[in-house]
């Protein structure tokens, strides 16, 4: 069962530690903003992204209440209740940014997606392998048997994009 946790949903992990290590090796300091949509709830922690990085959420097909970045400092940071929290997990729109002032984006593209990531003005850094859990079956899904589950499972590309090029390889990247 393990084995299947981290070789089908592993890829979150992978991107962003890359994202991490690409980023902290640029010779610029400029601030970067790191976006994520449908996928915010897969953003491990803002631990994975260097000084100068901050992350953000533009909208993609999420409508609910959005986490926000910690207001003062510790223990304080994590006690403060924001005025635009709310008990009815409805969207703020505030707390999204337009695709447009990000530099980086990190998503898993799937099947039918409205914004497929290959147009113009984006670079792909990295794409890992997400299991499609919506077109595999059930028990290869819950079972890691490389002969057999290799076969049945389908994959969707948790991609990693950026407005620049990529000076630096990612690991397991494109």
């Amino acid at each position: 069962r393990v084995g299947a946790l981290v070789s089908y949903y592993g890829a979150p992990l992978e991107v962003y530690s890359g994202v991490s290590a690409a980023l902290s090796s640029r010779a610029d300091d400029s601030p970067l903003r790191v976006c994520s949509g449908k996928e915010w709830y897969r953003y491990p922690s803002s631990f994975f992204l260097p000084p100068g990085a901050t992350p953000a959420f533009y909208r993609a097909g999420f409508d609910g209440l959005l986490p926000s970045p910690f207001s003062a400092p510790p223990p304080d940071g994590s006690r403060a209740i924001h005025a635009h929290f709310n008990d009815g997990n409805r969207d703020e729109p505030a707390a999204y940014t337009s695709e447009d002032r990000c530099d980086v984006i990190v998503d898993l593209e799937l099947p039918g997606d409205a914004a497929p990531r290959s147009r113009a003005g984006w670079h792909v850094w990295a794409r890992r392998p997400f299991l499609d859990a919506d077109r595999s079956p059930s028990w290869s899904r819950a079972l890691y048997v490389p002969w057999l589950t290799a076969g049945r499972n389908v994959y969707a590309n948790y991609s990693v994009l950026g407005r620049q090029p990529l000076m630096v390889m990612l690991h397991g990247s494109v």
